[in-house]
């Protein structure tokens, strides 16, 4: 998987019949700069970016801002079969957003789901604003609780 910076990349990977990119792009940019913000507010830069496979008509939009402990994502998910990896006529494009910690159990699984917010869109400016909504959603989050915070929130802290 090939990490693609918004500005590098095409916006019809995501939107595969997009005819004019201008306005679902100037929606984007003010999401990456909420991504930024809150990578930077998290002490790591955090691009907004494309997830893509090289030679794949389609990928996909994400920011992940991260500390050692705490994981804050955003992704846009192109429509596609979830069983034939292809894609399907859109729309519609799904938006997700993720507070996550990293496991502290003796066998680490990964990370633990804190809070999401997931948003499903029907037009491509909607989905670019559905990211951009989520980028604040998470921006907001991290300011509103302190990062040690988050781990009292895990229910499965400690899990065996």
């Amino acid at each position: 998987m090939a990490v693609i910076p918004l500005a590098e990349g095409d916006l019809r990977w995501v939107f595969p019949h997009l005819a004019d990119v201008g306005p679902v792009l100037d929606v984007l940019i003010g999401a990456a700069t909420l991504v930024e913000r809150l990578g930077t507010h998290l002490g790591r830069p955090a691009p907004l970016a494309f997830d893509h496979l090289p030679g794949a008509p389609y990928a996909g939009l994400s920011g992940v801002a991260r500390t050692d402990e705490l994981t804050f994502e955003v992704h846009l998910l192109v429509p596609r079969d979830p069983h034939d990896l292809v894609l399907r006529a859109p729309p519609p494009w799904q938006v997700t957003g993720e507070v996550a910690v990293r496991c502290d159990s003796v066998r680490d699984c990964g990370r633990h789901e804190i809070e999401t917010l997931e948003v499903e869109c029907a037009t491509p400016v909607e989905a670019a604003e559905g990211v951009r909504s989520v980028a604040g959603w998470l921006l907001e989050r991290s300011t509103a609780v302190p990062a040690g915070a988050w781990r009292e929130r895990d229910v499965l802290s400690r899990h065996r």
